[in-house]
């Protein structure tokens, strides 16, 4: 057993293109000190959020500090999709709790201009199979960029950039009509 702390726990690198704007994040619980969750503090600075991704396992968020939204986004398409009033809920004080199904295509953090944390637990590893072949494998997280290259079957990182920006503004203008 190993104790940690939300607020002084190992620093992870940050991704730049798995964030919109400046974000810090601790990992609590990984590699080191956890055999099946991953449990990181995530604070997200000014407004910023995630992009759009989807983890493999169910992903809890513990709002710890500030105001916050989380959203779910439905369509089959990465770049034509529909963010539904209905599945977008604000952290409005510390918390507040939700759990995003598995392989449900989301993005949260902070409200424009506020800064948000929260708590995210998720288990490193799903089991596949519905009979007696099941296997255990890590489960994945699935980013926005991948996403986005995927689909457009393009990797020119200027053309990715360009439809995650369309897609940012999409979040943004959603967010606002909700508030």
């Amino acid at each position: 057993m190993q104790k940690e702390n939300i607020h002084t726990a190992k620093e992870k690198k940050i991704n730049e293109n798995y964030f919109t704007g400046n974000v810090v994040i601790r990992e609590v619980l990984g590699e080191g000190n956890s055999a099946e969750q991953e449990m990181y503090h995530v604070i997200f600075q000014n407004g910023a959020l995630t992009t759009l991704h989807y983890h493999e396992s169910d992903q809890i968020l513990i709002a710890t500090n500030g105001k916050g939204v989380v959203g779910l986004i439905h369509g089959t398409s990465i770049t034509r999709f529909e963010i539904d009033d209905n599945d977008m809920t604000f952290f409005e004080k510390e918390g507040d709790t939700v759990c995003i199904p598995a392989n449900t295509l989301h993005f949260h953090g902070a409200i424009n201009g506020e800064t948000f944390s929260h708590i995210a637990i998720m288990k490193k590893f799903k089991i596949n199979g519905e009979d007696a072949r099941k296997y255990i494998k890590k489960a994945e997280n699935k980013w926005q960029y991948d996403l986005i290259s995927e689909e457009i079957g393009n990797k020119d990182p200027e053309d990715i950039k360009r439809v995650e920006k369309e897609i940012a503004e999409k979040i943004q203008i959603a967010i606002s009509k909700k508030l």
